[in-house]
């Protein structure tokens, strides 16, 4: 075999993910060479950490990866794909019930002083409050949401008389 014709292992960037697939193919070199000891008595004996290296060469991935997956599979005898995905609470979630009944009277109180609660107007309100968090235009117009108001948008009309002024 031509060794000039041969690439190099591939390395993972830090930081990427390490798949099922990956992780799979490092618990599979890692029971080839278990079982070529077991086949070979005369065999040179790596020790474990020889082991993670020489899988760590030959696959791209780094020691610690190799590491961790490999004690994960003699743990719990399977291997599982990373959650690649942040949970992240919305907006809805962080502001609490007692917030969105405060929110709730600032808007009730618009209306019981008989004036038009438009969404910059409450928005200034609520901000100006110190008890209630700081918002922001859509943050607040998914609360409103949320809490069951609904939008309407009022055309004013203007009535010209045929009086001449």
């Amino acid at each position: 075999m031509d060794v000039q014709g041969v690439s190099p292992a591939k390395k993972n960037p830090c930081g990427k993910f390490i798949g099922s697939g990956q992780r799979q193919m490092i618990i599979n070199m890692y029971k080839e060479k278990v079982q070529q000891r077991l086949d070979n008595p005369e065999m040179e004996k790596l020790n474990y950490r020889q082991m993670i290296l020489g899988i760590s060469k030959s696959t791209g991935i780094g020691q610690h990866t190799v590491q961790t997956t490999l004690s994960e599979y003699q743990k719990q005898g399977t291997v599982s794909s990373p959650n690649k995905k942040k949970v992240r609470s919305t907006v809805i979630q962080k502001v609490d019930e007692f917030d969105k009944n405060a929110i709730r009277q600032k808007i009730h109180s618009f209306w019981r002083a008989r004036e038009v609660p438009t969404v910059p107007k409450m928005l200034i309100a609520i901000n100006e409050d110190e008890t209630l968090p700081n918002l922001k235009r859509s943050s607040f117009q998914k609360i409103l949401k949320d809490l069951q108001f609904e939008f309407v948008k009022k055309i004013v009309t203007v009535h010209f008389s045929k009086e001449k002024i």
